[in-house]
């Protein structure tokens, strides 16, 4: 199940793709907690990748795959080697595609996840930083949703730094968007809890 690499395409059409489409409701069964779908989703990925090693978008998902099948799997060697094969397709996909928001979207919430022992949130919180100044200089590049997602985990990132300003406005541009939806509630707890001189600086 091939299809043409999108990378001339607006990058906020590309889960238009029904192929993509698929991929990210697997992903999404994966990162629920499902075993299943995730070994189903690491095999199919695994021979989309090999017919298309070029494509980013196909390669981050794997990375990111792996990383769930180091989830479930057993402690021991194997946990690992899912691990570092994820981070490693994850950052071949962000250097193929830098400009593709999409690709560093996946690579920056995936590790932000991960536990700190992998030393991975430092590249977590500058990918959320690039999302950020990519969304100010090309509004419109990311669907709602997902550039809600962006500015909530910006804001935590820039929190964790003790940037209270820039975790602010962060926030609230995740407000502006007017959205319904559970990260609403959750980007409105954190800008309450953010403390009262940041407003000022």
């Amino acid at each position: 199940m091939a299809f043409t690499s999108q990378a001339s395409a607006p990058v906020s059409d590309t889960y238009s793709h029904p192929l993509l489409n698929q991929i990210y409701e697997m992903h999404s069964l994966a990162e629920s907690g499902n075993k299943d779908a995730t070994r189903r989703l690491v095999a199919w990925l695994e021979e989309l990748t090999s017919e298309q090693p070029d494509n980013g978008i196909l390669l981050v998902y794997l990375g990111s795959a792996y990383t769930l099948a180091s989830r479930d799997a057993f402690i021991g060697p194997g946990k690992l080697r899912y691990l570092m094969a994820g981070r490693d397709c994850m950052d071949r996909a962000v250097t193929m595609r830098p400009d593709d928001p999409n690709v560093r979207f996946i690579r920056a919430i995936n590790n932000y996840h991960l536990p700190t022992m992998f030393n991975r949130r430092s590249i977590a919180r500058d990918d959320f930083r690039k999302l950020v100044d990519q969304l100010g200089k090309t509004p419109g590049c990311l669907d709602t949703l997902t550039s809600q997602a962006i500015y909530y985990y910006a804001g935590l990132c820039f929190a964790q730094l003790e940037e209270e300003k820039n975790a602010r406005e962060s926030f609230q541009k995740g407000l502006d968007l007017k959205i319904s939806g559970p990260l609403t509630a959750k980007i409105t707890q954190e800008l309450a809890e953010l403390t009262p001189t940041a407003a000022g600086q």
